[in-house]
């Protein structure tokens, strides 16, 4: 007897959630708002409540930044338990868990918490993150091409927007972005700072580690990481989705080249785990995985690419801070403006070659193999429009801020 259940059955199911996160986000929200008001906030404390299992991306590079500071105790907060005795063992002293009493008593004390993850308020539970009682700082991880937050049609559905997590103040790379965070959250635009992220800082001044060449060979060689974006209400990221894809031609032409394609799965397509971001990599030589369990931190593996190959991640807006070639694989990109929506013409503001078929991919490789300087002009412009700082200094902008609102 088939259990499988009705659309019907499935969306009354679907919608029961949502309300039931509305009021559990509702009576959290009102809880913390009076038990917060009646605690005396300790401006000295930086929090870095963390929402994923990895330490990595802006909430790393700030903390580890301010961490050297006096002005502020700065502290790494998660729930997550093997995150916190691996923090523990780098950090002693400087890492809470969560889920603790210890927990507890240090978020009701703490005025400023700065996080990168957590557009939904649910993250957080069983906290709650009341910008009326604290300065909640989002750093963000990704500097956008694409529509966000309100903009977006998942966040309009069903009141959704009801659960989406308030900030005090929100971080950007420029004014264009200032714009986008000021839309998409319904933010006053002075609240969003153009301040650089802190995870460039490290980009801009990172050289190879010979430790890790020591452990990854295929890093001396040349690099291309393969780096999709998730697809929020689609399928998860087609590799090489070309109609001539041949593994073997392809294993063969890297041969000769000498060089290696990483392919990263973004981490929700990795939860999600279907069909396609099982991408079978066994059978070749050259096409290795860089998922987050090797490599949590992408931004330390940024600096041994040779040449970036995504669609429409941010990921490649940061990179072109390192003036290198990006190649786009846009195969589905009609589908992706109607279900998630990019705010600049794709192909202009797009600074690299798109290929359609693995011949143009292979040929694109080779000419920015032998000619890295391809396209460079392009690239410089769309940077600057994208970085307003370039001087490694976003981190001490971000922590002069920090300390002008606790004076």
């Amino acid at each position: 007897m088939s259990h499988k259940l009705s659309k019907k059955q499935q969306f009354v199911i679907f919608m029961q959630k949502i309300i039931f996160l509305h009021i559990v986000i509702f009576v959290l929200r009102n809880f913390y708002y009076l038990i917060e008001k009646m605690i005396r906030k300790d401006k000295r404390i930086a929090l870095f409540f963390l929402t994923e299992k990895y330490y990595y991306d802006n909430s790393k590079y700030l903390f580890e930044y301010m961490r050297q500071k006096e002005d502020f105790r700065s502290v790494l907060f998660t729930a997550n338990k093997a995150l916190y005795t691996s923090l523990q063992e780098k950090f002693p002293g400087e890492v809470v868990y969560a889920w603790s009493l210890k927990g507890l008593f240090l978020f009701l004390r703490t005025k400023n918490v700065i996080i990168s993850y957590g557009i939904s308020a649910a993250p957080f539970f069983p906290y709650y993150l009341h910008e009326k009682c604290k300065n909640v700082i989002y750093l963000g991880h990704g500097t956008p091409m694409k529509k966000m937050g309100l903009q977006t049609e998942v966040w309009q559905k069903h009141g959704k927007r009801y659960q989406m997590q308030k900030y005090s103040y929100m971080v950007g790379c420029s004014p264009l972005e200032q714009e986008l965070h000021k839309a998409g959250f319904d933010m006053n635009i002075d609240d969003v700072w153009v301040s650089g992220l802190p995870r460039n800082d490290y980009l801009l001044s990172a050289t190879k580690d010979e430790t890790w060449v020591d452990k990854y060979p295929y890093l001396n060689q040349k690099v291309i990481l393969y780096a999709p974006t998730w697809r929020e209400e689609t399928q998860s990221a087609e590799f090489f989705p070309f109609p001539d894809f041949d593994s073997d031609q392809l294993d063969a032409f890297l041969e000769k080249k000498q060089a290696y394609i990483l392919l990263r799965g973004h981490k929700e397509d990795i939860k999600r785990a279907d069909e396609l971001s099982r991408f079978d990599v066994s059978k070749m030589k050259r096409v290795l995985k860089a998922d987050q369990d090797l490599f949590p931190d992408v931004y330390e593996l940024l600096p041994y690419v040779d040449i970036l190959v995504t669609d429409y991640s941010s990921i490649w807006i940061d990179y072109l801070l390192l003036d290198r070639p990006i190649i786009y694989l846009p195969y589905d990109l009609e589908e992706y403006k109607k279900s998630k929506g990019l705010f600049l013409d794709f192909e202009k503001n797009t600074p690299g070659y798109k290929a359609a078929s693995l011949k143009e991919f292979v040929s694109q490789i080779e000419i920015y193999l032998q000619h890295p300087s391809e396209h460079a002009g392009w690239r410089k412009n769309i940077c600057d429009m994208y970085h307003t700082h370039q001087d490694g200094n976003s981190s001490e902008r971000l922590y002069q801020l920090i300390k002008e609102l606790n004076q």
